[in-house]
């Protein structure tokens, strides 16, 4: 990845989050220390400057020192130690950065590595420039465009925090279910045991309920709709359906090339050490209802913003409305499911949790 300064400083000037785990995997610092060129040394020294966090872990558990020491980028390898990087951070396969530069034979910053992990005084400075490491807890991004894949309403939610008024929206698909017509014949029946549920990214959420008073609403907001990869539909005799494939392949009773979306986001929740977080939230209702409420929200995210392999699909007075009108009512339906969580507080799920 190419880092072009302007763009990075304006990003951070704006307020945007040095340490964030994106879709990919990675943070900005992984991807700086990657290449040791002007380009990307000056962007580390920005990120370090607005308070990355060096020891940010990947989704893979690598820290930006083994990034660095993988592929022999030795100044900024010693940027980092001289700004909070740990040397003893071992990655999920039990490696050090110093083992995985001598593993790489890039001798020099295995050298370092080890100097930083008896005595860091004796290690030179050479007049590189040492920051105050402060850790983020909000995202603060300073712009949604449309093209980054959220729908015009929900990009406008998440800069200026107006939401739209879609309560009598709310009612009327309420209303339509609440006692449905018993001779027509609904997808799935009429039995109150549906619900929806929104799966979150433990690391981007970073415990939200806890922390969510020391940030803006605004803010609030913006962290809840980044940390949402799937969006769908469960009934209650099997409220962590949605979990078990992930099991099978995270226990190795499956096995498969290459996995779908949702459940290779999973197995990196999982194979970091965290837990998935199921937000279940508009429960008691008839199966229609929770696919129409499901489509609402993902049609406002964007397909593109999740792992849902396709739209939902609308039943009832919803489908004959207008998409702005059925994205509104998205956008709505995902703040009342951020004020369910920040209510309930945050649990993890992890596959000790859901053995069948």
């Amino acid at each position: 990845m190419v880092f072009f300064g302007r763009s990075v400083q304006l990003l951070l000037s704006q307020g945007a989050c040095p340490d964030l785990v994106g879709r990919k995997g990675v943070a900005a610092i992984h991807l700086a220390v990657g290449k040791e060129s002007e380009k990307n040394t000056r962007c580390l020294r920005m990120l370090l400057q607005r308070g990355a966090d060096p020891n940010v872990r990947s989704s893979d558990g690598l820290t930006p020192l083994h990034i660095a020491a993988l592929w022999g980028c030795y100044q900024n390898l010693k940027m980092l130690l001289m700004n909070g990087g740990d040397p003893n951070i071992k990655d999920f396969e039990g490696k050090t950065p110093g083992q995985l530069a001598e593993q790489e034979e890039n001798r020099k910053c295995a050298l370092l590595l080890q100097e930083y992990q008896t005595s860091s005084a004796d290690t030179e400075e050479d007049n590189l420039p040492q920051f105050q490491y402060c850790k983020k807890v909000s995202l603060g991004f300073f712009s949604f465009p449309a093209d980054l894949g959220y729908s015009p309403e929900l990009c406008r939610a998440l800069q200026t925090f107006k939401l739209p008024d879609c309560q009598a929206d709310e009612q009327a698909l309420c209303q339509q279910f609440d006692q449905p017509d018993q001779n027509r014949k609904w997808r799935e029946g009429i039995i109150k045991s549906s619900f929806n549920y929104l799966l979150l990214d433990p690391r981007v959420t970073n415990n939200l309920p806890f922390r969510s008073h020391t940030i803006t609403p605004l803010e609030c907001f913006q962290t809840f709709i980044h940390s949402i990869f799937y969006v769908g539909k469960g009934k209650r005799s099997r409220p962590y359906s949605h979990l078990y494939e992930a099991l099978e392949y995270y226990s190795g009773d499956k096995t498969s090339k290459k996995l779908c979306p949702k459940v290779q986001h999973i197995l990196n929740v999982w194979n970091g050490g965290q837990g998935v977080i199921s937000l279940h939230c508009f429960q008691n209702v008839i199966p229609v209802e929770a696919y129409t409420r499901e489509a609402c929200m993902v049609e406002a995210i964007g397909l593109k913003m999740l792992t849902n392999q396709k739209r939902g699909d609308f039943y009832g007075v919803v489908s004959n409305w207008q998409s702005k009108q059925k994205r509104e009512l998205g956008v709505h339906l995902l703040y009342r499911a951020m004020q369910i969580f920040l209510a309930e507080g945050e649990r993890q799920l992890r596959p000790a949790d859901i053995r069948q």
